[in-house]
């Protein structure tokens, strides 16, 4: 028995392993292309300014980032992350540089799928809002606030606000009465001052009108808030099986052990699968630094671009 238990673990190890080792071949694969192009490009330009150099090397970033993950996703559906997402740095050239992160906006939690225009929450995906708040320890105002600044009428929730709030200050301005934009948009929200953007916002999202979060990929935080019943412990064993072997359906996660009935609760709140993610491309050409974060959607457009 020993030793079929360790044979076993032996091939969970090495299934992980073969695993990391294929995420790290197919991207040094994309960066010495990318590499080379770079090279062949910055010396062309060489006459250009260090801040135009590292503007454009920081812009291929997030195309270099497409290209892997269209590519690792076109050899296996089911990616799996951690918590800072993929992660890797090349040089490309001299005096040049690039440090890519890419993260997937399904392991988030979804503001936009919360609460129509209507203002009628979806109690299916409110309530992981609120227990990610408590579980933070901030105020659970925030999250009156945040759907009243979305819905299109006038009547501020018990802890919201609602034009007549955003309209008295030295400086008024109205809520948005919509889906949120872009993320940084909730630093003008009431109650989101930046500390506590800086809290929320790595499990938050203005995209996926499903609401749907890919325990492949989401942090401890938010799978531990998809349910009152989730707990830390369960949260790392869900961790634990993806890095073993990612999630194929959502049914598997009936297969981790204590999950045999929160997990069926869980059906209709999470999926194995993601086409949109979050890219953040830092570029260095001799002492310039130029950043780039974008929100791609792998067979379509950008939904998002800043650049500083």
């Amino acid at each position: 028995m020993r030793k079929y238990v360790k044979k076993r673990y032996l091939n969970q190890s090495g299934v992980a392993l073969v695993a990391a080792l294929l995420v790290t071949a197919i991207l040094l694969t994309l960066v010495t292309d990318f590499t080379y192009r770079m090279y062949i490009g910055s010396s062309r330009a060489g006459i250009l300014k260090d801040s135009v150099r590292a503007g454009a090397l920081a812009t291929d970033g997030v195309v270099l980032a497409k290209a892997g993950l269209e590519e690792l996703l076109r050899r296996d559906g089911n990616l799996v992350m951690d918590r800072d997402g993929l992660v890797f740095s090349q040089p490309a050239g001299e005096g040049l540089s690039v440090e890519i992160r890419a993260v997937d906006e399904a392991g988030k939690l979804s503001m936009k799928a919360v609460y129509p225009l209507t203002g009628l929450s979806d109690p299916r995906v409110e309530k992981p809002l609120r227990k990610l708040v408590k579980d933070l320890k901030l105020e659970d105002a925030l999250v009156d606030s945040m759907a009243d600044w979305i819905d299109n009428d006038d009547v501020p929730r018990p802890g919201g606000a609602e034009v007549h709030q955003y309209g008295s200050g030295p400086r008024p301005y109205k809520p948005r009465n919509n889906h949120l934009e872009a993320l940084d948009e909730l630093l003008l929200v009431k109650g989101f001052k930046p500390d506590v953007f800086m809290a929320v916002s790595r499990y938050l999202t203005p995209y996926g009108a499903d609401g749907l979060v890919n325990i492949n990929t989401a942090p401890k935080e938010v799978l531990a808030a998809l349910s009152d019943e989730m707990t830390g412990e369960l949260a790392d064993r869900v961790i634990k099986k993806r890095k073993e072997a990612p999630f194929r359906d959502r049914s598997d996660i009936m297969k981790v052990p204590g999950f045999e009935r929160v997990g069926f609760g869980l059906q209709d709140r999470i999926t194995t699968v993601s086409r949109t993610y979050r890219v953040f491309s830092r570029a260095t050409a001799g002492e310039s630094v130029r950043e780039v974060e974008a929100v791609i959607q792998l067979g379509g457009g950008v939904l998002y671009w800043r650049e500083t």
